[in-house]
């Protein structure tokens, strides 16, 4: 599972070593908890995640490997924003973390668009770890899938890539311009 929680409407991403995502995110999701607690009221994406990237920037140069996107719906809006390791911190409209993600990129660039229903989006997303798993042997074999939204987060359940290859064939075979051999 490289989708953790941070809050009932907030997630972190996972890529790099499993150990540390989930040390540092676990110490996010504490310091969301007692923010809540102490000042009655939602911790914004924006100050979550500039509390991780602040945490990592500490501990930057002394071995941490983690790639992160800290995603969530609060009284401003959607949020991505990706967090490295070395504490930089970059607000995005589309991401994608780890290994596979120049992979995943080329679906992305290719077929997002700003007004997308959400089955689209939930479509366009999984079409875009379909391709990272198969073209980059670090990058597992399930996709996880977290829609967030203003009343909460759903997660699906996780599917094989096998599976979604096979949903997908067609519509790649188009992309890349793959034409059948013809037998004549």
């Amino acid at each position: 599972m490289k989708i953790l929680d941070i809050n009932e409407r907030m997630v972190a991403t996972m890529a790099g070593v499993a150990g540390d995502c989930q040390f540092w995110c676990r110490v996010v999701s504490q310091y969301c908890n007692l923010f809540e607690i102490r000042e009655k009221q939602e911790i914004t994406v924006n100050a979550a995640s500039k509390y991780f990237a602040n945490q990592l920037y500490a501990y930057r140069n002394r071995g941490l490997s983690i790639g992160s996107m800290v995603c969530g719906y609060d009284s401003r809006g959607p949020a991505i924003f990706q967090i490295s390791d070395d504490g930089t911190r970059l607000k995005l409209q589309v991401c994608s973390i780890g290994s596979g993600s120049l992979h995943a990129y080329g679906v992305l660039d290719t077929h997002y668009k700003f007004k997308m229903t959400d089955e689209e989006a939930l479509k366009l997303g999984r079409r875009a770890i379909m391709l990272a798993t198969f073209r980059d042997s670090g990058s597992g074999g399930y996709c996880n899938v977290c829609h967030i939204t203003p009343k909460g987060k759903t997660r699906f359940p996780p599917i094989d890539v096998n599976e979604l290859y096979y949903e997908f064939a067609d519509e790649y075979k188009r992309d890349i311009g793959y034409e059948p051999p013809n037998d004549e």
